[in-house]
């Protein structure tokens, strides 16, 4: 991780607005927050998080999906007209 990614909290408290001009701007991507040299916190922009959570579903569902090949046993399944003749109304 390079140093412009890590930020104080004294920093990110006197600084905030700039702070968070560089996530909007591209210019960082995201920021370690630390508190007396550890890290505490992490700070991205909100187009990242957003990003990160539809890759992090993305993944869920794949994860999902493959279960459910690896698992899929063709007996147990009825046909479309099986389906529709139980459930339509």
């Amino acid at each position: 991780m390079q140093i412009k990614n890590y930020l104080s909290s004294t920093q990110l408290a006197k600084k905030t607005a700039a702070t968070l001009n560089t996530l909007e701007t591209g210019e960082n991507d995201k920021l370690i927050i630390l508190k007396n040299n550890s890290p505490k916190a992490i700070l991205m922009s909100f187009n990242a998080y957003e990003a990160m959570e539809e890759e992090i579903e993305d993944l869920r569902l794949t994860s999902l999906a493959l279960s459910r090949i690896q698992n899929f046993d063709p007996g147990e399944t009825i046909s479309h007209r099986e389906m529709m003749d139980k459930y339509a109304k």
